[in-house]
């Protein structure tokens, strides 16, 4: 769970225990993909999908170059509004933002924004490992995307004992799922839990509940923090 969903509940008066099961760490890059880092100037566009996916970049951008500095040639399109905070807090301002915080919101609207280029761009699109390919395809007929996965999402060595234990014995009010691969960490966690009470950050991570046998109690139609708990409120007042 992020912080911001954290404090928005807290906030709300909510107790709120974290159990991660998702950790995420950078890639060991090939020779051939730090040297992307190095020749920035050739693209025309950098596309950045998540805050995580943010700190990353500029940290191995640091590693390479000994500096954060990119091409001033170089548009940056992001993903959501948290994404366009983070990548700001780097002193960059992003060229393009789409409104929604999934692939799918973005990929028609970038792709169209890219048709009105007199050349066809080359884009950089840093990543995670487990990302879909849902941005490079939509992009396959009006630009030369080249993916580059920069970190890559595991399960937790360690996990809470004690919360497990709540989780297992239904002491809770709702489960808070923000991506497929929790959902998946989940499963493997807890193979024997199908009833359960959950939340979902998005239809995307809603999906990956069905089709894992759950039956989410919440969607957020708005798939961002915010919309998460907002949603959850409303679930409650609804019930009272």
């Amino acid at each position: 769970m992020s912080n911001e969903i954290n404090c928005l509940l807290t906030e709300k008066g909510a107790a709120v225990l974290e159990f991660p099961l998702i950790e995420i760490s950078k890639t060991q890059l090939s020779f051939t993909e730090k040297k992307q880092f190095t020749r920035l100037n050739q693209f025309q566009w950098l596309i950045l999908t998540s805050s995580n996916g943010v700190w990353i970049f500029f940290e191995i951008l640091q590693e390479i170059n000994g500096n954060q500095k990119l091409p001033e040639n170089l548009k940056i399109a992001a993903i959501g509004e948290k994404t366009k905070e983070t990548l700001e807090s780097f002193g960059y301002r992003a060229a393009f933002v789409n409104p929604g915080a999934t692939a799918e919101d973005f990929s028609e609207p970038f792709a169209n924004r890219l048709k009105t280029e007199t050349t066809k761009p080359k884009v950089l699109l840093p990543v995670g490992n487990l990302a879909r390919t849902v941005i490079q395809s939509s992009l396959k007929e009006v630009a030369n995307c080249t993916r580059i996965n920069i970190y890559q999402t595991e399960m937790p060595l360690k996990t809470d004992k004690n919360i497990a234990e709540r989780i297992k014995n239904n002491r809770y009010d709702m489960l808070i799922f923000t991506s497929p691969s929790g959902i998946r960490n989940f499963v493997k966690t807890f193979p024997k839990l199908k009833n359960i009470s959950m939340a979902c950050i998005g239809d995307i991570t809603a999906g990956a509940a069905i089709n894992n046998g759950f039956h989410p109690l919440i969607v957020a139609e708005n798939s961002s923090s915010k919309g998460i708990v907002e949603s959850i409120l409303n679930y409650y007042i609804s019930k009272t």
